[in-house]
């Protein structure tokens, strides 16, 4: 028992030695701890830098594909704009052509009336040649 209370006693007198050895060697893993947590988020934060850089690095790509492809656009608009025209053109001289052949017919209607008209004077004519 003796030896116990000893002990006790030893315990006593040592436990503000050991208390302060223990808050310092938790301070000193607390130290560690947060210099490696540290370290963590600056390897994660340059992670994500480079990740920002590859993302607006595409970002840039990305606009100027679209800038090319709206230089496209607008070309093939033009284009179609002037096919439109064109065809416009096509379309206004096929109906001159159009007006010109009703034209014609209706001329050569005509034409063929004279004719018949002619054949028909001609045929009087010859019946009172020949009548006489």
């Amino acid at each position: 028992m003796k030896l116990v209370t000893i002990a006790a006693i030893a315990a006593l007198t040592a436990t503000p030695a050991l208390a302060q050895s223990v808050e310092q060697e938790q301070a000193r893993a607390d130290y560690h701890q947060a210099k490696a947590d540290a370290q963590r988020a600056q390897m994660q934060k340059e992670d994500a830098q480079a990740q920002a850089n590859d993302a607006q690095t595409n970002a840039a790509a990305s606009q100027a594909q679209a800038n090319a492809a709206q230089v496209d656009a607008s070309t093939l608009q033009s284009q179609a704009a002037d096919a439109q025209t064109k065809a416009d053109i096509a379309r206004n001289r096929a109906n001159t052509s159009q007006a010109q052949a009703d034209s014609a017919q209706a001329q050569a209607d005509q034409a063929s009336a004279n004719r018949d008209e002619a054949l028909d004077r001609a045929a009087a004519a010859r019946k009172t040649i020949q009548g006489r």
